[in-house]
């Protein structure tokens, strides 16, 4: 856990809340009676009380929560009391084998994890400065970018600028978008429509081919290509409800008057896979996920004749011109590359 690793650099960290006027209203709340909070009354916090809540919830009692932090369970008790004082509200409910968060808990343990998380990445980022390194950029990018466009990239920009670390992560399109709105990431490379980029600045970078997978007995598993309305009478195996692939998968049946029969739901291209392996549905991928698996694996890929198939790759950003130096110079690189080939 992130709070785990950075809890002996930022034990000095507090939040002091000022209002409106400019003043410091911290030591005011530190004695608010808890539930007495409205929404709009500054909140105190501090990070280690927020890191043994999260082990709290985390572990489900207060005694393993006090064995992980190496604390007795009364000072974890007293973190947690201290916390909901602070916050006017009840975090936890107690009954006798454990403990489970209210609503309210829940929120905080999941905005304290991703607290723990950029303290973390702030560690991190300064001890690769400590160690000569000039610049750092946190790059999120689905499949297809990781595959297929990013590699040579990646080794061409890391030639000419040895001492810049990337930090690169594989997610789907989804989680590219939420990682940079959020913060998470400097910046994306990902499929998506503007509906979902939203105020996120882009920049076009290639294209995303969308095809269907079928069992090797499918009635069409001999044809080249198809429209994604020819499979509807078939049972789907699909991405997460909300997640891209599915939206557009439901969009589609949505056009053609009819319901798309979703089986099953995964969460990885892997899993869409083996489930068509199985012959338990069809399912709509990336190429890029599935063309080194031809003639090796049980199923057949079948391109799809849908506009909405080809999807367009873009490099996405909360804004361009603010980005770190590191990630920009990455963005340079990436369209001097895109425009130029390889050196």
């Amino acid at each position: 856990m992130a709070f785990a690793k950075v809890r002996e650099k930022f034990l000095f960290f507090k939040l002091d809340i000022v209002n409106r006027d400019g003043v410091n209203v911290t030591s005011a709340s530190r004695n608010a009676p808890r539930c007495a909070l409205s929404g709009k009354t500054p909140v105190r916090l501090d990070i280690e009380s927020l890191r043994i809540f999260v082990a709290v919830i985390e572990e489900g009692s207060i005694a393993a929560a006090a064995a992980r932090t190496h604390l007795v369970a009364s000072a974890v008790s007293k973190r947690v009391s201290d916390l909901e004082d602070g916050t006017g509200t009840a975090l936890l409910y107690r009954h006798s084998r454990g403990v489970q968060p209210t609503a309210a808990g829940e929120a905080l343990y999941h905005h304290a994890r991703r607290l723990g998380e950029y303290l973390q990445q702030i560690s991190d980022e300064m001890s690769d400065y400590s160690a000569g390194l000039i610049g750092h950029a946190r790059v999120y990018v689905n499949f297809t970018a990781m595959v297929q466009y990013l590699p040579d990239v990646l080794q061409s920009f890391l030639r000419e600028n040895p001492r810049v670390q990337i930090e690169l992560f594989e997610k789907s399109s989804d989680e590219v978008v939420r990682a940079i709105a959020s913060g998470v990431a400097d910046l994306g490379i990902c499929s998506a429509d503007d509906a979902a980029l939203g105020d996120l600045q882009r920049q076009p970078y290639g294209m995303d081919r969308l095809v269907v997978i079928v069992p090797a007995q499918h009635r069409l598993a001999q044809q080249q290509a198809a429209s994604f309305a020819d499979f509807l009478d078939d049972d789907i195996v699909t991405m997460p409800y909300g997640s891209s692939i599915s939206k557009l998968c439901r969009a589609a049946a949505e056009h053609a008057g009819k319901r798309l029969k979703v089986r099953i739901e995964v969460t990885s291209f892997e899993g869409v896979r083996n489930m068509v392996k199985a012959g338990l549905g069809v399912g709509l991928l990336p190429y890029d996920s599935v063309k080194s698996y031809i003639g090796s694996e049980p199923f057949h890929v079948i391109a799809l004749h849908d506009a909405w198939a080809l999807r367009p790759l873009v490099i996405v950003s909360r804004n361009f011109a603010l980005l770190p130096v590191p990630a920009r110079m990455l963005v340079d690189h990436i369209n001097r590359f895109r425009a130029e080939g390889p050196a």
